[in-house]
């Protein structure tokens, strides 16, 4: 049976009984601020929090449907059965327990149908081979090996998954151990001034940044933990002078590390030493295809020529697969389509799309959200998108996942799995149950320039504490806000009954943008646009460019980020 996460259960973690009330604490005073819901209704079809219910949504869409024409979005896989039984998970925790060699789980991978490896531990783990055998369907044992045992990334987030289902059970969403991705602000150092920065990055280092040292530190840690994957971003990374030697860290643990820039300075120099230090995926914004509107947009003129130019040094480096990024909002929504096409011709493997949100400088560029309706029009078309193939696209909006699901066939169709991550078939749907959707402070974290760990970039003010105070280990697991990020089933407004609960969750940080409360329902979906209308009626959301109010002289409610 697999278990959900029911409100503020005790559970066995590393976690002091101190940080487990603690939590709960503040759990206890979220349900206090606020009733569920005036509506008795609690089923995904009640219609009074947008003007379309999640049910009416999924039986619209054949993909859904079931055999008997009710509604179908619970996928199943055969190993479901196995992970709630007591001597699996204690199997579980033998294989993936940490020691001089690392884990069992390690050497099991490495020697399946492998003539190379040891023929002790392709003798001891025979009965480990025979159960990946049974639960590979047709993918062959050579794709296993390959894609799975041979990269180190997959196999540090295997390790993760296997410790956190010894630990905590099958749980929907799943709980796990530590973070599997990390987004590293790594200085708050920028040359630029973007309207939209969610970390008002500066001119200069920030006066406490973390030193070479503690970054390491940090690393290290990371690299303890079996993070699988590291994104450093900004501010602009590649103007801190530790870049290059906290890269060759990570790399000394397999991390599969990405940098996200503005691509001002990059060149084929740089692009080469990130190579060389292990980068495998390199992001580089862009916010139009109008060189004018782009720089204008960015604060200064001649950024558009450099940041295009970088990605051109970017495709040509052996090794390096190149993204653009989008930060999607109304000065720049009715291009879309062309910058993905822009992406496609410059190589580009990857779009990625950013929701935008009102935190940091963005605050400022309220009238730059997108409504429920376009953010809608926006996710189907990156939908459209990856389903052809013609390049690969991640999305930071958590509803991408039901999009998918709802518009692509069940059995060859792509899914968003995480919002680093896709897959085909039942397979992916049954991880994107487990592991989709948001993922703050719960598969994964931000770490801000001066060491601050929060849940996400997008929310700056939820502090959960400092890598100079704790070690991460201690502040993933005694995080405040750790059971309020992991149950989907104590939720506002539509999120709380929503059919794909499951494979979204709803933006965290936008409903506490909006609302001032982590478990809100997301304002920006279709299914909460009653709600958005509400947030307009009262001046808290601003859809118009031409509002009387300029947007730097919009009132700051107690509901903005960090003010509440």
């Amino acid at each position: 049976m697999i278990r959900r996460n029911k409100p503020f259960a005790e559970i066995r973690c590393a976690a002091s009984a101190e940080a487990v009330a603690a939590r709960q604490t503040v759990a206890r005073q979220m349900r206090k601020k606020t009733t569920l819901s005036a509506n008795p209704d609690s089923s995904s079809a009640r219609s009074d929090d947008g003007r379309l219910s999640s049910c009416a949504y999924a039986q619209a869409n054949e993909a859904l449907a079931g055999t008997d024409g009710l509604l179908d979005v619970h996928y199943s896989h055969k190993l479901e059965g196995l992970v709630p039984k007591r001597w699996f998970r204690w199997m579980l925790k033998k294989i993936s327990a940490t020691g001089p060699r690392g884990t069992a789980l390690e050497r099991i991978l490495s020697s399946y149908h492998n003539p190379r490896a040891p023929l002790w531990d392709r003798v001891k783990f025979w009965p480990f081979h025979l159960l990946i055998d049974r639960t590979r369907g047709q993918t062959p044992p050579e794709t296993v090996r390959t894609k799975l045992a041979e990269h180190a990334p997959t196999v540090r987030g295997l390790v993760i998954t296997t410790q956190s289902l010894a630990r905590y059970g099958l749980t929907v969403p799943q709980r796990f151990s530590a973070p599997l991705f990390c987004v590293w602000n790594f200085t708050n150092k920028c040359n630029m001034m973007c309207r939209h920065c969610y970390q008002d990055s500066q001119p200069a280092h920030m006066q406490d940044e973390l030193t070479l040292q503690e970054k390491l530190d940090v690393v290290d840690q990371l690299g303890r933990l079996y993070v699988p994957m590291l994104a450093l971003a900004g501010g602009e990374p590649t103007m801190s002078p530790h870049l290059l030697a906290v890269l060759h860290r990570a790399r000394q643990y397999q991390i599969h590390t990405t940098v996200a820039t503005n691509g001002s300075t990059m060149t084929e120099k740089l692009a080469g030493e990130l190579a060389e230090a292990g980068v495998k995926y390199v992001e580089i914004s862009l916010d139009s295809v109008n060189p004018a509107r782009h720089d204008a947009f960015r604060g200064s003129a001649g950024m558009w020529d450099r940041a295009v130019a970088g990605m051109r040094a970017v495709v040509n480096t052996k090794g390096l697969r190149l993204g653009v990024a989008m930060c999607v909002h109304q000065g720049n929504f009715h291009e879309v389509r062309d910058m993905m096409e822009f992406a496609i011709n410059i190589g580009a493997g990857v779009f990625a799309h950013f929701n935008f949100i009102p935190v940091g400088r963005g605050i400022k560029m309220v009238n730059g959200d997108l409504t429920p309706a376009q953010r809608e029009q926006l996710l189907e078309l990156l939908n459209d998108y990856m389903q052809a193939g013609r390049i690969g696209v991640i999305s930071t909006a958590p509803q991408f996942g039901r999009v998918c699901l709802a518009r692509s066939p069940v059995q060859t169709g792509k899914t968003a799995c995480s919002h680093a991550g896709a897959g085909a078939g039942v397979k992916a749907r049954v991880v994107g149950k487990y592991l989709g959707g948001c993922g703050a402070g719960r598969t994964y974290i931000c770490i801000e320039p001066a060491g601050d760990v929060t849940p996400c970039v997008y929310l700056p003010h939820r502090v959960m504490g400092n890598v100079r105070v704790k070690p991460i280990t201690e502040i993933f697991h005694n995080s405040t806000y750790y059971e309020v990020l992991n149950d989907r089933y104590y939720r506002l407004h539509h999120c709380r009954v929503c059919a794909f609960k499951n494979y979204c969750g709803g933006c965290r940080a936008r409903a506490d943008a909006y609302f001032g409360l982590l478990h809100a329902g997301d304002p920006g979906c279709i299914f909460n646009d009653k709600h958005w209308g509400h947030l307009v009626e009262t001046g808290v959301a601003v859809t118009s460019p031409q509002t009387e109010t300029a947007p730097e002289n919009v009132l700051l409610t107690p509901t903005r980020h960090g003010l509440g």
